[in-house]
């Protein structure tokens, strides 16, 4: 098991106060006994046995960009808040012990000044690499079960006694995993993958590899040739920590093709992919040239014009767009700069 440090060492400021995130933690971690849960949770301890009992969600289906569907379970309104307040005290915890090489589903408050985890910081590692590996991982959280949940809450890293790692682990999981759709997913992926973040680094060091993970997406990159021996020995270490390798998103490029990290390009430095700078131009054009209702029903393919909510959809879309061009790219850059030009002109 992972060993974690104790949180009462953690850094603390100049005055040797510790910090908001690291309070949270111990405030996370002080959990006795079912009172104090239901304190914490700030919900009656009747109405958190109802949903404990008989966890309600929402089921349906959103189509993946290569084809099948992606199952999504929506927690209802109470036990998503509940769900949401967890989130909070789990990730103040998990930025206590965080790796370095991990850079998804992490929140860092302001407060702290460090770089932010995010896919750029994940792409930037891997920068002007000879060699890189990408390895996805298959069924995220549906290949995580709640037993291992359990095991995660009853392990030294949390130390909770049986009944609250029941609990919480009833309260977090769905038909006996991890849903897709629940706010504590994310975070509790990460601590289950601390183990395997920990035997990649380690491995990835004895044989001069750099590692990222962004959820479920691993990078490896070198400037020494990554070997077939090499490759297997991650998959068998993927295949030790309960995961399991999806084969069709395996990818291992040289310097002399396009290499990828979460979506961006990395063979030089950070950027946008051309297809993408592209999609957003057109998006512009159509919308100076034809308004934002044709250019939101081309863009939706719809074959009515779209209402008010599917153009706001399209504003905020594209808006969002070209603010991740400028997160890229940087906020003085040409290119950025121009869209957003654009981008106001045509909506004030």
């Amino acid at each position: 098991m992972q060993q974690i440090p104790d949180i009462l060492q953690f850094s603390k400021n100049q005055k040797g106060v510790l910090q908001k995130h690291e309070l949270n933690a111990l405030h996370l971690l002080s959990l006795k006994n079912p009172m104090k849960l239901c304190r914490f949770l700030e919900t009656p301890i009747y109405y958190l046995e109802k949903i404990i009992n008989s966890p309600e969600y929402k089921q349906y289906t959103i189509t993946k960009k290569r084809g099948g569907k992606r199952y999504i379970f929506e927690p209802q309104k109470r036990l998503k808040r509940i769900q949401k307040r967890l989130n909070y005290y789990l990730q103040a915890y998990y930025l206590c012990i965080k790796p370095e090489e991990v850079h998804g589903f992490v929140i860092n408050p302001h407060y702290l000044n460090k770089t932010h985890c995010n896919i750029v910081a994940n792409a930037e590692v891997h920068t002007g690499k000879k060699h890189m590996l990408n390895i996805d991982l298959k069924d995220f959280f549906p290949s995580i079960p709640a037993r291992r949940i359990k095991k995660l809450f009853t392990s030294p890293i949390f130390n909770f006694s049986e009944q609250i790692a029941t609990a919480l682990t009833l309260l977090t999981t769905y038909e006996a995993k991890l849903p897709t759709g629940a706010p504590t997913s994310p975070i509790l992926s990460n601590f289950v993958c601390l183990e395997l973040d920990a035997d990649l680094r380690n491995f990835c060091r004895e044989n001069q590899l750099q590692f990222t993970r962004y959820a479920d997406d691993l990078t490896f990159s070198s400037n020494e040739f990554i070997s077939n021996e090499i490759i297997l020995k991650i998959k068998d270490l993927i295949h030790r920590h309960g995961f399991e390798p999806n084969e069709k998103k395996v990818y291992l490029k040289s310097a002399h093709h396009k290499q990828t990290v979460t979506g961006l390009i990395v063979n030089e430095k950070v950027n946008i992919d051309r297809k993408q700078l592209k999609k957003i131009r057109a998006m512009l054009h159509d919308s100076t040239k034809n308004g934002i209702e044709t250019a939101a029903q081309r863009h939706f393919n719809l074959t009515n014009p779209p209402d008010e909510e599917q153009q706001q959809l399209f504003i905020h879309r594209l808006n969002g767009y070209i603010n991740f061009v400028g997160q890229v790219r940087g906020k003085n850059d040409p290119i950025y700069q121009r869209m957003a030009g654009e981008f106001h002109e045509i909506i004030y």
